[in-house]
């Protein structure tokens, strides 16, 4: 069966194939917290944080969008999951997604890609530079995290896997 060609086909004819685990033992541990980055001395939140500390006080509603977001960046490849104070990031060498409020009536996540797309259900776009754009999506719903979602994860999982 046909379907109509997407914006993202371009994105995803650009991207490199996975073969394989990703190589991440030359990744800069923080002594302090010990984060990874692809760069020493990097800029971070540094402290021992955790995801239950961010979920603390959460009901049972936005355990249920964390276990779902888990669960489709499960379906792009292994991961690591960072937490910081204000956010949970989501990473292979680089983070390449996270979410940075979560409550029962929903989550705000966001992504990074190699490209340009248009949607709708974008509540933010951002531009870092040349071919590097941040998108931010509201869930509202455990339905709205879908398809489409899961295609820009799995985009986003292969940035943060420096494939390309």
């Amino acid at each position: 069966m046909l379907r109509k060609p997407h914006a993202l086909d371009v994105i995803f004819a650009t991207m490199g194939a996975m073969d394989g685990p990703v190589d991440t033992s030359d990744l800069w541990t923080c002594p302090s917290c010990s984060k990874r980055f692809v760069t020493a001395n990097m800029w971070h939140s540094c402290g021992p944080y955790t995801v239950e500390e961010f979920m603390e006080g959460k009901g049972e509603a936005a355990w249920a969008y964390w276990n779902k977001l888990q669960e489709m960046v499960g379906r792009c490849g292994p991961y690591t999951v960072v937490a910081s104070k204000t956010r949970i990031g989501f990473m292979v060498r680089v983070r390449f997604a996270g979410l940075s409020a979560m409550s029962d009536r929903g989550m705000s996540l966001h992504f990074w890609l190699k490209g340009q797309i248009d949607s709708p259900r974008f509540s933010r776009v951002e531009h870092l530079g040349g071919r590097d754009w941040v998108y931010r999506v509201r869930a509202s719903s455990l339905e709205d995290l879908d398809a489409e979602i899961q295609d820009w994860l799995c985009l986003a999982y292969e940035v943060g896997c420096q494939l390309a």
